[in-house]
């Protein structure tokens, strides 16, 4: 095996290992609040600045998430599919 090759599975074994880590955690530090919404760190920072989602400041310094939050923030705002919103529009014209 070429050094490329070795250093590409060692990239992904540590990638794999760390969305392991994410996976079991239900607390989150920024970074891997951001890694698991798929946000750039930055973009995280200015929700948490804009108070769009939910963080904890325990010694005022670092945010932290619960991931059930972050969760529930994906999930806002859901998009109903056509067949649902037609059925019941029917339902009320009757």
């Amino acid at each position: 095996m070429r050094n490329l090759q070795i250093e590409e599975k060692l990239f992904n074994i540590e990638n794999s290992i760390s969305k392991l880590s994410i996976a079991v955690k239900t607390i989150l530090s920024q970074e891997e609040a951001a890694e698991f919404l798929g946000y750039k760190p930055s973009y995280l920072y200015k929700l948490t600045a804009d108070k769009k989602i939910k963080f904890f400041k325990p010694l005022g310094k670092l945010n932290y998430f619960r991931k059930q939050d972050l969760e529930d923030f994906l999930l806002q705002n859901p998009s109903e599919p056509i067949s649902q919103i037609e059925q019941e529009s029917n339902n009320w014209k009757k």
